[in-house]
């Protein structure tokens, strides 16, 4: 007699049936909005890769938990900037998440920035894209915050940032369990030099042995 497979193998159907098992308690008014992004989402990547998360559930316990995560670090009506944005992640999904904040996101591939921004455009977000790297934009602009997602080891995005600093506060990265082998490497470099690194949390990432963490970046203040 063949078992019923297990709840958690089921593929969920909607974005709510995935969020509530893996136990996000998500605001009901981005419940619409995050449904209609995953169907932008998964239109364009059959034209241009974006994402390996075409599932309610991949797309909820990957990119949705990494940036709820990241939300909870981010303090009311700051400026943030998604460095790399790809596919709009985390940067898309913040705007979606917290109305408060204003978002920017940017990218230095121009197809990828310009399928967000066609995306940005659908969903009536207020935010800003751009098709520029990083350090071209904090050159016109300043920002509480850069948060980034698979973008970049820690010395590549010091390097990035290295002389902008006065453009911005912290640097907020959503890292693999690779991330302090990322901070030896930088440390090896010079790179950590006047750099305070701090692990802001860590979790576990739902049906893998993976763990993630979001890790903080910033200038140490005179004394530090």
């Amino acid at each position: 007699m063949n078992e019923t497979p297990p709840d958690e193998l089921q593929s969920s159907s909607t974005l709510q049936e995935a969020a509530t098992k893996y136990g996000l308690d998500l605001p009901e008014s981005s419940i619409a909005p995050l449904e209609s992004y995953c169907h932008l989402l998964w239109e364009w990547n059959e034209k241009i890769n974006l994402t390996r998360h075409t599932t309610y559930d991949l797309f909820v316990r990957r990119d949705l938990l990494d940036t709820v995560k990241l939300a909870a670090h981010l303090p009311a009506d700051e400026d943030v900037l998604d460095v790399g944005t790809g596919g709009g992640v985390p940067g898309l999904l913040l705007a979606i998440l917290r109305p408060d904040l204003q978002v920017s996101v940017c990218d230095s591939i121009a197809k990828k920035a310009g399928v967000v921004e066609e995306m940005v455009a659908k969903l009536k977000l207020p935010v800003d894209v751009y098709s520029q790297r990083v350090q071209l934009v904090l050159e016109d602009y300043r920002y509480h915050s850069l948060v980034t997602r698979a973008t970049g080891s820690i010395a590549q995005l010091l390097r990035w940032v290295s002389e902008h600093w006065i453009h911005f506060d912290k640097l907020l990265a959503i890292k693999g369990p690779r991330w302090v082998q990322e901070r030896g490497e930088a440390r090896h470099l010079g790179l950590m030099n006047g750099i305070e690194l701090r692990c802001l949390e860590s979790y576990s990432m739902p049906e893998t042995e993976s763990e993630s963490s979001i890790i903080s970046l910033s200038r140490k203040r005179p004394g530090q």
